[in-house]
This record gives C-alpha cells, sequence and structure tokens, in this order.
C-alpha cells in the first residue's frame, strides 16, 4: 500500500496541549486517536489502499477527554479534506480554525440569499420555504423549481459545512440569459432521513415518514405556491435534490406521475434498505417526465467502489429511459458526494431543464 505523509498547518493560537489526531471516512470518522496520532513536529504518516478516496479531518484531544474538531474561521464546520491515494505522497493538511460556540456566525456569504422566506404547517411541524425570483418578476407565473435541503441551496451561513449550491447566482444568470424560473427551497433538519428515505431503515429507526413529505409537497406546497405567484403547470414545474434528497424527488415523481415535468436526481442514494429503492421503481411510468440523473466518478470508498456508483447509476438511467419522456445521464468529473459538486452540476442541469420547456402563456 502506497505510504502517505500528512503534514499539518495549524491556525495561529492553536493550543499545543492537545493530542491531535487524524479521522476520515478509511476510518469511519472514529473519535479514538489511537494509531492516528500526529507527531509533535506535526506528522504522520499512514499507509492507505492504492485507488483509496477518503475525506479527513483534524481532530484534538484534550485533557478532560472531551474532542474539539477543526473547523473554519468562524468556528463553524468545515468541507473535509479529500484525498486520494494513487502514489506515494505528501499532503499538507492546512487546519483554518476550530470549531466553537460560534458555529459558523458571521461567515461571510459568497452566494445570494434568498429574497423572502415563509412557513407553511405540515404533518412534522412548520415548515419553512425559501423563495428566490429574478428582479423585475415579482408576481406572475414563472417555472418552478421545488428543491430539498433548502439549507444547502443559497448562501453559505446556514450550510453544514460551509457550502452551498450557490443556487440564485445560477439562477440569475441564465435568467440574464432570458431563462427565468423561480425556486422554492424546503430546509431540513434532524427529521431528513425520515422524510427523505421512502423505507424503514437505521437512520430512520425504521419508520418512514416520506409518504407524508410528498403528500405535503404536492397537496400543501404547491397550492400555496401557485395562490402566491399564479398558476403553473405540472410540465413547468420541477422537483430536484442531491443524495437522499434525490432518492425523495425520484419517489415523489414516479410515485405521483403527472405533477413534475421534470424532475433532477442528483447523486441519488439509493442504498437504504438493501436497495429497496430499485425493486420499487420497477414498471413505475410517467411517460410526460423529464428525468436529469447523474453521479460523480469520485462517490465510493475507492476509484473502484466509485465506478461501480457510477455504472450503477447509468443502469438505473437506462432502466428509465423507456418509461419516461426523457432521461439526461451525466457523470460529473473529479466530483466527490458534496455540495461543491453540486453547486458545479447545478447550472447544467438548470439550462437543460429550462431550455427543454415550451414558453409560459403571459
Amino acid at each position: 500500500m502506497p505510504r502517505v505523509v500528512f503534514r499539518l498547518i495549524l491556525p495561529p493560537g492553536s493550543p499545543p496541549a492537545q493530542t491531535l489526531f487524524l479521522t476520515g471516512d478509511h476510518r469511519g470518522w472514529s473519535s479514538d486517536p489511537e494509531g492516528w496520532t500526529f507527531t509533535a513536529a506535526g506528522e504522520l504518516t499512514a499507509d492507505l489502499p492504492m485507488g483509496a478516496l477518503t475525506g479527513v479531518k483534524v481532530r484534538a484531544q484534550h485533557s478532560d477527554g472531551t474532542v474539539t474538531e477543526e473547523g473554519d474561521a468562524w468556528g463553524g464546520r468545515a468541507p473535509a479534506h479529500k484525498i486520494v491515494v494513487n502514489s506515494e505522497t505528501v499532503i499538507q493538511l492546512a487546519v483554518a480554525g476550530w470549531q466553537d460556540t460560534r458555529a459558523g456566525q458571521g461567515r461571510p456569504s459568497r452566494s445570494a440569499p434568498p429574497r423572502e422566506a415563509i412557513m407553511l404547517a405540515a404533518p412534522w411541524g412548520d415548515q419553512a420555504v425559501q423563495l428566490w425570483w429574478p428582479a423585475g418578476h415579482d408576481t406572475g407565473p414563472l417555472p418552478l423549481l421545488i428543491l430539498h435541503d433548502g439549507q444547502n441551496v443559497f448562501d453559505e451561513e446556514p450550510t453544514f459545512a460551509g457550502e452551498s449550491w450557490d443556487a440564485a447566482g445560477a439562477a440569475q444568470a441564465l435568467a440574464e440569459a432570458g431563462l427565468p424560473c423561480r425556486i422554492a427551497a424546503l430546509p431540513v433538519g434532524d427529521d431528513r432521513s425520515r422524510l427523505y428515505v421512502p423505507f424503514p431503515f437505521e437512520l430512520n429507526g425504521f419508520v418512514s415518514g416520506a409518504d407524508d413529505y410528498a403528500d405535503w409537497v404536492k397537496g400543501t406546497l404547491l397550492p400555496a405556491l401557485h395562490a402566491r405567484f399564479g398558476p403553473v403547470s405540472a410540465q413547468h414545474t420541477a422537483l430536484a435534490g442531491s443524495s437522499f434528497g434525490g432518492l425523495i424527488t425520484a419517489y415523489c415523481g414516479l410515485r405521483d406521475p403527472g405533477t413534475y415535468g421534470t424532475l433532477g436526481v442528483l447523486s441519488p442514494a439509493v442504498w437504504p434498505a438493501d436497495f429497496e429503492f430499485l425493486r420499487w421503481w420497477q414498471g413505475r411510468r410517467d411517460p410526460q417526465a423529464r428525468v436529469w440523473l447523474d453521479m460523480g466518478d469520485h462517490e465510493g470508498s475507492s476509484l473502484a467502489s466509485a465506478a461501480e456508483t457510477v455504472a450503477l447509476a447509468q443502469t438505473l438511467a437506462e432502466t428509465l429511459r423507456p418509461q419516461v419522456q426523457e432521461v439526461q445521464f451525466v457523470v460529473g468529473g473529479g466530483h466527490w458526494h458534496d455540495e461543491a459538486a453540486w453547486r458545479t452540476r447545478l447550472p447544467d442541469f438548470l439550462r437543460w431543464w429550462l431550455d427543454g420547456l415550451t414558453p409560459l402563456s403571459p
């Protein structure tokens, strides 16, 4: 196995009386420092499998046994360092800061926030809906995109790890090119696995709320948006999400054919309940639906497993193709399973969606 040397670059003022260690995908994000501690000089040598793909982070164990994870300069979560093992190498790990009580508050945004947020009643409690539209389109119907994981869609401050999709930036650029749309994004929290996964499995406590969620989007959210902005046909309505959000997008679309004209299924996580989705969707059809299905070629624990994931996604696309109007299958080169990848692919999805629509009647 290739030998990898990790060298730390620490932020100013890092306390010296700590045990600094490495964790990541390759260790199941363990907080046990044994065997993975850095030397006093900030160096760690490890033998990792050839072709391994792993996200890693630095953690600090204090004298009382508590553990602090590296973060950003504002005390919030930071994206993992992405490691591809294809030779013996030296990797510099620059730590920007440590997570603390600031929790990322004050982090400057690179992306535009939503224009408005409203609350709608839902079976799981009040549901926030974040709304964005291009300037000059405050009223009247526009093609409508509903996005899951709304906390990661617009500006960076509320995101999981300081990365957003920059949905407003991508949509604004298309509006300026004559392809405007309206976006409604749905933030989710600890209920994500229950609301987004249609099958009982460990992470939702073997109780799925996906049908409640799908019913609410169809029966409450869409009528509320139509009442506010004017009716929009199913043809001009898109539903999209990534990972579990991609799974619930495909589920909603195929469960209720004719409700959404376009499904944006980005990096769908179809593995829960022993890949039950692959059995559920057999024979389901929506002849009017257009489907964007994509996958990054670094989504896995190794280059080999990532290639298998891409092959599975391609098989899904081919299986679905006769059941819908159109399938657009895309592989993201060098893309991992994260917000940075989905931010990169979102503009292409939006253009493909909007280019394929007939003009809305005035």
